[in-house]
This record gives C-alpha cells, structure tokens and sequence, in this order.
C-alpha cells in the first residue's frame, strides 16, 4: 500500500455486497421523532442478506439491535455506536392466510395482520387492533388488547441466532407472559398464528369497537408521545402516576401527559434525554410516595 492510500473496506460491512448506511438518524424511525444516529444502518433485501450481516457483526463484536415501528425506542442522543437493522423489504413483512393460521413476517405491521385475520373470518388478534409497530415487536413484547395477547395464538416463531443460523421454536421452547417473551435472544424473523373461524361481519363489528375503545384511552392530537411503563399486576400505571402526583412532573420539553398519565409527551425542541429524565422522575416519584417500582414499557437503548 502506498503512502497516503485509502484501505478498499472502509466499513465491515463493505464485502457483504449489501446497502449499509453510515450515521443514519434514527430520529427518521422512531415514534417521538428524537435521538441520535447510528453508526451504521441497513434494510436487508431478504434472510439470506439478514444471516450476513448478523453474522459479521457476531464475528467483528459490532453491537446490533432491531428497529420495527420505533413506538417504544428512546435513543440516546449521542446516538447508537453499532448496526441497527430494519426489517422493511417485501421478504419480511408479508401475511399468508392459511386458515385457521396465518403466517406473518416480523416486518410486517400489527394492525395489516388484524386487519388480514378480521377479513378472513379468523378471530384472536382484534383486540390488539390499537397497538402500534410491527408484528415483531408485538411478539417480542408480547403485545395485548383488552382481550388477551398475542403469544396466546403463537404457535411458531422463526427466529434468527447471532451466528446468522435460522431456527424454528414451538411449544415449550416459546414463553409469553404479560408483555414480556422469551424471544429477545435473537432476531424474529416471522411466525405461525392459530386462530378461531367466526363470522367476517361480526368480528369487523367487533374490531371497530376496539378501536374505539383503545382510542378513547390513548392520547389523540399528536403522534409525539409514548406509553411510559408497563401496569403491575393488579392496577394500572397510569392510576399509580396520578397517585403519586405525578401529573404536572417536566424534564426539558418532556411533560406528563395530563389526560392520560401513563404517556410520555415530547414537545418541539424535546431531546431523548428531556424523556429519559422525565420516566426517572416519574418513576422515582411512585416509588417514593407508594413504594411501588415501575417496569418502563419504552425500551431505553
């Protein structure tokens, strides 16, 4: 190599023969819209692409994380010094309609499946008609309506290891339990649902009045908010903040969202550490005055 030359491979990613982007501001995909970049980005093209680039970064200890619909992600404001992979491409976001089960690829988003199940006349996922993000993150988090979850209708999970080895996980090997699973130890890939047969008019009846309902409980007006922490058993979250007197509580341009407790507001000008600091605060103040420890349902990176 002569002096002064560049090296060919200025990234390790740059043999893969895939797009990966370089400082991408991840403000772009999240919910709140706030947080900094990552060092390198990429929406692989299919599994195959997916297994290269989880495997090199296993091989080079590049730290990797997954974003879906970014509805529960704070990023920290100096950014993410790893890969972050979003499952975006046709590869993983279809939905196969094979009654009484579906197959539905992580990428794809919560609500299309409801959708798809309520039009095929298969019932079990309309309660969770409301939930924001994508089918992965759901399973992940295990994400649940009013009327049960979805690990509840699970009965195949495809998940990607850190060697880039795909393998298929069922009955015992899969736990679910309130908005937690036992599936963050690598990367879903897509699922197999089992639901029930029932009338396509009646469950459509059925999913709009969930919609109503969720809605009347979630903060409307504005995208930037974000569900603060997860109910323990037996209450609510948001009873437990207002108890607290926790309400009028301000970090920076984070505020408590007055109408419903449990959400997160970001204002213009709001930075992801104005929201770290307002969770801390809210939950410190629970945890002093009720002696109660909340679980943070936003995801803090």
């Amino acid at each position: 190599m002569t002096p002064g030359s560049k090296t060919v491979s200025e990234t390790p990613f740059d043999d893969l023969a895939m797009a990966v982007s370089c400082h991408e501001p991840l403000s772009h995909h999240t919910w709140l819209g706030i947080g900094g970049t990552a060092a390198f980005f990429c929406e692989p093209v299919d599994v195959e692409a997916l297994g290269r680039l989880v495997k090199r970064c296993h091989e080079r200890g590049v730290p990797l994380r997954v974003i879906g619909g970014g509805s529960n992600i704070l990023v920290p404001a100096s950014g993410f010094p790893g890969m972050v992979v979003r499952l975006s491409a046709p590869a993983f976001s279809a939905i196969d309609v094979q009654r009484p089960a579906i197959l539905a690829g992580a990428g794809a988003k919560l609500v299309h499946l409801v959708s798809a199940a309520v039009q095929a006349g298969l019932s079990g996922l309309e309660t969770l008609v409301g939930v924001p993000g994508t089918v992965g993150g759901a399973l992940v988090g295990n994400a649940e309506g009013h009327g049960g979850d979805i690990g509840g209708r699970v009965r195949v999970v495809r998940i990607m290891l850190p060697s880039g080895v795909v393998e298929e996980r069922s009955g015992a090997r899969l736990a679910f339990r309130s908005r937690w699973s036992n599936l963050d130890d690598g990367i879903v890939i897509g699922c197999r649902l089992e639901l029930d047969e029932e009338n396509p008019a009646q469950l459509t009846k059925r999913m709009q009045k969930e919609w109503i309902v969720e809605r009347a409980e979630q903060p409307s007006g504005t995208r930037s908010v974000a569900m603060m922490f997860k109910d323990p058993l037996g209450t609510t979250a948001e009873s437990l903040v207002a108890q607290a007197g926790a309400r009028d509580l301000r970090v920076g341009e984070a505020t408590v969202y007055a109408a419903h407790a449990n959400y997160v507001v970001a204002h213009p000008g709001c930075s992801s550490d104005d929201v770290r600091g307002l969770v801390e605060a809210v939950r410190a103040r629970v945890r002093e005055r009720l002696g109660v420890e909340l679980t943070p349902q936003i995801e803090m990176w």
